[in-house]
């Protein structure tokens, strides 16, 4: 039994050696498992290195056409503003040609007055120089607008007109080099070397795809309202003027009721229906009641009146209601007063802006502008077990210790999308505690537009239609859509 030299058992001594064999496994076993952790780790940060990219991509894109936009916006806002200054320099030519005929006929009547009061006389001499003066600075203001105010305005106005086409127009080709860029920084830097890292999907199949998609989508968008389409943009400005040019009905004093007899002053301004003039105008009346058909009627005499246009042409406009001789005296003026021609020549009319396209009430939901990107790593360039040549392969029995990955095309795929899209915070939202200073306030849900600079970026998920045309176009098989992330709204 026993090996009396040695003192081992043969049985002891047939197993000597095992522990090796299960040393060798273990290893063997061990060395598999850190090769596909690895691995697995390897391609899951090469994975989400092309998701980050695309996404980054994306978001870059889409913001650049969101800061247009509000660029349009803003510009927009200036051109309504200097409109709106206009008018205000209109209305006050017009309220000065008003109180120096007030002014200029009160003083007249003092000075017959005067013939028989001779105190009174004092009075019609200091009405006549108020007159004289109010004239003065109304014609030294007809000259301003004339030959600065309107050229300016008109200035301006051309050459935001010209930036909004330019910057609309390469607004793709600028959301397209903002997306390269962000997916280019991704990629590692050593010295003079950089890896091939994450890039842009160049087949010309994808980027049939995504670049013709985004040029037509952001192409569709915005459009420039001319002529009789010009309404919103009147609409806004007419609902940008103060209240001195919306409507001047004086104090209660100037619009007396003493039964008998009383006054009447009227004044405002008013756009003309194809939105190329402005006409402002402003009255004074006196009436009487006396006997009519119906009993007794109002009969009015003018005390003052003026009046101010502004067109391309310099044409006097119409008459305003009610055509009393009033209004009459106010039109003659719009032609001519004092030699001083108070109708403003060279005002194009309300811009050209440019707008959202679509305004129905069907897109307001769904308002904005989508950007789309596709990116791609090659599979040579993730440093796996096989790229490193770590495990080679053998035809042996054992097998190959190979451990390749199976990737479609060779390449890692991630595809993403950016809307650009339009919302102003509202009062109370549970979510914003920081946005106080946009809320409206009317508390009113506000629609997209181009006068409002509240567009914003976000990513959404891709439609299963926009995922399975970039599959095709990059030599995939469409049934992937149905089980792969994304495109599942």
């Amino acid at each position: 039994m026993f090996n009396r030299r040695l003192g081992i058992s043969p049985v002891r001594r047939s197993a000597r050696g095992q522990a090796l064999i299960w040393l060798l496994g273990t290893m063997v076993a061990s060395a598999a498992i850190l090769y596909g952790v690895f691995n697995v780790a390897q391609i899951t940060v090469a994975k989400q290195r092309t998701v980050n990219a695309a996404d980054a991509g994306a978001l870059a894109g889409a913001t650049v056409q969101a800061r247009i936009l509000n660029l349009a916006a803003y510009n927009n806002r200036a051109m309504i503003a200097n409109e709106a200054f206009l008018i205000q320099m209109l209305s006050i030519e017009s309220w000065l040609q008003y109180f120096g005929t007030t002014a200029n006929n009160f003083g007249t009547l003092a000075d017959i007055i005067g013939i028989f009061i001779p105190p009174i006389e004092a009075i019609g001499k200091i009405l006549d120089k108020l007159a004289d003066a109010t004239e003065e600075v109304h014609d030294l203001l007809v000259k301003a607008d004339d030959k600065a105010i309107i050229p300016l305005i008109e200035g301006s106005k051309l050459a935001i007109e010209g930036a909004h086409k330019a910057v609309i127009l390469a607004g793709g080709a600028l959301a397209e080099d903002a997306a390269t860029k962000i997916i280019d920084a991704n990629k590692t830097n050593f010295g003079t070397h950089t890896d091939v890292g994450v890039e842009l999907d160049k087949r010309p199949g994808v980027l049939a795809v995504t670049i013709s998609q985004n040029l037509k989508d952001w192409k569709n968008f915005t459009t420039q309202y001319t002529d009789s389409k010009r309404k919103d943009a009147a609409d806004v400005l007419l609902a940008s003027r103060d209240r001195f040019s919306t409507d001047r009905p004086g104090l209660w004093y100037l619009n007396l009721d003493l039964g008998l007899m009383g006054t009447e002053k009227k004044g405002g301004s008013k756009l003309s229906s194809d939105f190329n003039r402005w006409e402002t105008e402003d009255t004074l009346e006196v009436w009487e009641k006396v006997p009519c058909k119906s009993g007794m009627c109002k009969e009015y005499q003018p005390i003052g009146w003026g009046r101010s246009n502004a067109d391309k042409n310099g044409s006097s406009g119409n008459e305003w209601d009610p055509h009393r001789w009033a209004q009459e005296l106010a039109h003659g003026d719009a032609t001519n007063h004092g030699g001083n021609a108070t109708k403003l020549m060279n005002w194009s009319g309300v811009p050209d802006v440019y707008d959202i396209k679509d305004k129905s009430t069907n897109a307001r939901a769904t308002l904005g502008v989508d950007f789309l990107v596709a990116t791609r790593k090659s599979r040579a360039a993730v440093l796996t077990t096989h790229q490193m040549g770590v495990g080679l392969d053998s035809t042996a029995v054992t097998g190959s210790g190979d451990m390749l990955e199976r990737n479609e095309a060779d390449q890692y795929t991630a595809l993403a999308k950016a809307r650009v899209f339009f919302e102003r915070p509202q009062r109370n939202l549970a979510n914003d505690k920081t946005a106080n200073v946009l809320w409206r306030s009317d508390s009113a849900k506000e629609y997209g537009s181009l006068f409002s600079p509240y567009w914003q970026a976000r990513l959404v998920d891709l439609t299963q239609a926009e995922k399975a045309k970039l599959m095709i176009a990059m030599g995939m098989l469409p049934d992937k859509v149905l089980y792969t992330p994304g495109g599942q709204n």
